[in-house]
């Protein structure tokens, strides 16, 4: 089973989102400081990981992963300040999407459409790794 990681500081996002990622499937890790979501990083099928915005040091700690890991991992940050779906911002904090917290009621529709073109791009990236 896939595992993610979801690291939010307010415990009403942490739940909306780990009860969905829970009804597809995917078992649902909370940690409660840096330093035990460091070690979840370690995690061989770790898939997904959720961050809020005051984690940047994670989102750091994410970057500098080795880029094969990196790809195997999709990274949400949630906002409350960036728009939903800013490729730009998304591309500047080094993560695939971004959600606003006023969007989190949307965010089934947008975890999937952003896990079906993570599949689209990166499939063959992992089929090459896989050779």
């Amino acid at each position: 089973m896939s595992k993610a990681i979801v690291y939010e500081n307010n415990r009403e996002f942490q739940k909306i989102i780990s009860d969905y990622l829970k009804s597809i499937g995917i078992d649902c890790l909370n940690p409660s400081n840096n330093e035990e979501a460091s070690v979840m990083f370690s995690l061989e099928d770790l898939s997904i990981v959720v961050l809020g915005e005051e984690n940047i040091e994670i989102i750091n700690q994410i970057s500098s992963l080795p880029m094969y890991r990196r790809r195997e991992i999709l990274v949400f940050l949630l906002s409350k300040s960036l728009s939903t779906m800013d490729r730009l911002s998304a591309f500047v904090y080094g993560v695939d999407c971004i959600i606003n917290i006023k969007d989190l009621s949307n965010f089934p529709s947008i975890f999937k459409r952003t896990y079906s073109e993570y599949q689209k791009i990166y499939r063959v990236f992992k089929e090459l790794l896989s050779k």
